[in-house]
């Protein structure tokens, strides 16, 4: 899938309306003469423009570090809880069944909640309150299992050790998903970007065309710049998300 077809429709329809709003304004201004008031001041407007883009820039890579390790590590938490709920299921294929039958069904039910019903939850911020009473009876499902074997038995502490690291990474998921980028930062980011395209349309272009283009060029940038640093600020909404098959896999494939 190219990069153009991953971009909601009704993102790129908004970017050609302002593209479209911007160049009418930018005739406007270009035809009334608004230009020609700062031809002697060019290269004081490059110059400006060039220390505004370098601090864009390095607040942008600063924004897009912060956001993507946030991203990345709760991704990465996901994956790691979804393996110690496949790990109980698994270890747990030796007990007898009235002692695994409890933990299966425990795990599976709060697997599919989690699909269902906690990703839309955390994308708006809200608490899970459903899942975390779920995933308590997985505890207790384990903490429950009865075993007179001997040999069973490490089968048991074994399925605690789990239980505990699942319960851990659930925890720093949970916390990590609460993150967002700090509203100062995305102000200066936003604050910066504004002005830089404030100022193409004061900068004195001799030709209309080459005027034109760069008001399309920075403005198509600095508007999917703007839609990756705000889509990958919510790791569950939007166009690039974290996935929750690993859970769904759970439900699916694990017996």
């Amino acid at each position: 899938m190219s990069g153009i077809e991953i971009i909601p429709a009704g993102v790129k329809f908004l970017l050609l309306r302002l593209l479209l709003l911007a160049a009418v304004l930018y005739l406007v201004l270009h035809l009334s003469g608004f230009s020609k008031f700062f031809l002697s001041d060019a290269e004081g407007f490059g110059a400006l423009l060039q220390v505004i883009g370098t601090l864009y820039s390095v607040l942008y890579a600063f924004a897009i570090y912060v956001i993507w390790g946030q991203f990345t590590s709760v991704e990465n938490q996901v994956v790691m809880e979804a393996g110690s709920l496949k790990d109980l299921l698994v270890f747990s294929n030796s007990l007898k069944d009235a002692n695994r039958d409890p933990v299966v069904r425990a795990v599976k039910t709060y697997a599919r909640s989690v699909v269902e019903t906690e990703w839309r939850a955390l994308s708006r911020g809200e608490d899970p309150e459903k899942t975390s009473r779920l995933f308590m009876e997985v505890v207790s499902s384990v903490t429950g299992v009865v075993s007179e074997e001997e040999t069973q038995r490490g089968i048991c502490d074994r399925l605690l050790e789990i239980a505990n690291l699942a319960s851990t990474y659930r925890d720093e998921r949970l916390a990590l998903s609460a993150k967002r980028i700090p509203r100062t930062l995305m102000l200066f980011v936003n604050l910066t970007a504004s002005l830089i395209f404030l100022l193409i349309f004061f900068y004195p272009f001799h030709n209309l065309s080459l005027g034109l283009a760069s008001i399309a060029i920075t403005g198509t940038l600095l508007f999917f710049a703007y839609f990756v640093l705000t889509d990958l600020d919510n790791p569950f909404e939007g166009t690039w998300n974290v996935s929750s098959k690993p859970f769904s896999d759970i439900v699916t494939k694990y017996r």
